[in-house]
């Protein structure tokens, strides 16, 4: 007779999703707007930003998102891009 393995019930972090507007060249404005209300509110979970609609265009993301991630590492948040998904990930860096 072999005894089943009882697995631990875990709660699983949902991601939070918030949708940026549509600014044109100003939806810059809310995302560093995101950032700072991430960076004031860190713990563990992740943030998922949509950029459906190219609200931050592919210049944007070739040419500022490596300084922009720079600048937010020191800070200790982690941005990642999907491109498949079309969003912007945030997470904390322990």
């Amino acid at each position: 007779m072999q005894h089943q393995k009882t697995k631990k019930l875990r709660k699983k972090s949902k991601i939070e999703i918030i949708d940026l507007p549509s600014d044109g060249p100003m939806t810059v404005v809310p995302f560093s707007s995101v950032l700072s209300n991430y960076l004031k509110n860190k713990s563990t979970h992740i943030v998922k930003v949509l950029n459906k609609e190219g609200q931050l265009d592919e210049r944007w993301l070739i040419d500022e998102l490596p300084y922009w991630q720079g600048i937010w590492t020191k800070h200790g948040i982690d941005i990642r891009y999907d491109r498949r998904q079309q969003s912007f990930f945030l997470t904390a860096i322990k």
